[in-house]
């Protein structure tokens, strides 16, 4: 009776659910697909499509992230697809005239103002009609996908805390090195104001060859900066793709072997396993996002230099 009413109140809270099925999709295959970061920055300019428009670069590593990319769109639009639950989906057993009531647009705005005590006296009454309603026990494979998934949930303040901590120190780090770039530029700035100034009738400017010396050699130091950069990223992007295989692999074996729960007559407990795996998919995707952000952004550097030798 407890997790009906959980479901009741759940329904009351959002009306509508955005409740969806698992997707038949082994999402953790999908991470070895991923591509890794460049190496260097002459590695991922030589696979990168680069335009340039009034000399700033626009490099885009579509070609080598268009497979995955694809893939995990073909697994959102799985979920995206999928019908949004109604009270009877969440709670079965209600009455149309029930489902009805709960679903209409003055009973929606009425329950956006109400208490959470307001709430629950409502859903006891919901309860009250619909004796019976209760929750068929799960067949073992699902329930162990089930035990799995809730080792991972009870880890979620260890999860938050670690991944908080690991994204000021990725702050940190995109600040220093975002500082560095812009160190360069500023000596590079100094080193041209200091050219010998070439007269041209009135006018007069820093000789052009000196000019493009002096930002050659900023190139290449915002090169040699990019590398060092690609450096850290490899490492603690492989460190975060270690970390979610470990964390995810044997839960995701257990859902395989459940079928993805597609057996169970239990709206909670689809639901909780495909929130799982939007769960793991939003960690797919960041990791190829993350990859792809860096073969764009070091590639850059090359366009960049490149800009200035045809100057």
């Amino acid at each position: 009776m407890r997790t009906v009413l959980t479901i009741i109140l759940l329904s009351i809270t959002v009306c509508y659910l955005s409740a969806q099925v698992p997707v038949k999709k082994d999402l953790m295959q999908m991470l070895d697909k991923i591509p890794s970061p460049p190496s260097s920055v002459k590695e991922s300019f030589a696979q990168v499509s680069t335009e340039i428009d009034n000399n700033e670069p626009s490099c885009s590593a579509e070609k080598i992230f268009l497979s995955i990319e694809k893939e995990i769109s073909q697994v959102e639009e799985k979920f995206k697809s999928q019908p949004k639950a109604t009270i009877e989906t969440a709670a079965p057993g209600y009455s149309a005239e029930t489902a009805k009531k709960m679903n209409d647009p003055e009973m929606k705005k009425k329950m956006k103002s109400m208490t959470k005590e307001e709430k629950m006296k409502m859903a006891m009454e919901m309860m009250k009609s619909a004796p019976g309603s209760g929750a068929v026990m799960d067949p073992p494979p699902i329930r162990a996908a089930l035990d799995e998934w809730q080792k991972i949930y009870n880890d979620t303040q260890n999860e938050f805390q670690r991944s908080t901590s690991d994204q000021r120190e990725e702050n940190n780090l995109v600040e220093q090195y975002q500082k560095s770039h812009e160190e360069i530029d500023s000596v590079e700035t100094a080193e041209i104001a200091k050219l010998p100034q070439i007269s041209s009738g009135e006018m007069s400017a820093p000789d052009p060859a000196k000019v493009k010396e002096v930002k050659l050699r900023s190139a290449n130091k915002h090169i040699a900066l990019a590398n060092k950069r690609l450096d850290q990223i490899r490492s603690r992007w492989q460190a975060s793709m270690d970390h979610v295989k470990t964390r995810y692999t044997l839960f995701y074996q257990k859902l395989v072997e459940a079928n993805y729960a597609l057996d169970s007559k239990n709206f909670s407990t689809k639901k909780i396993l495909a929130d799982a795996q939007i769960m793991i998919l939003v960690a797919v995707n960041q990791l190829a996002q993350s990859s792809r952000n860096s073969w764009e952004e070091s590639a850059s550097w090359q366009a960049r230099r490149m800009i200035v030798e045809k100057e």
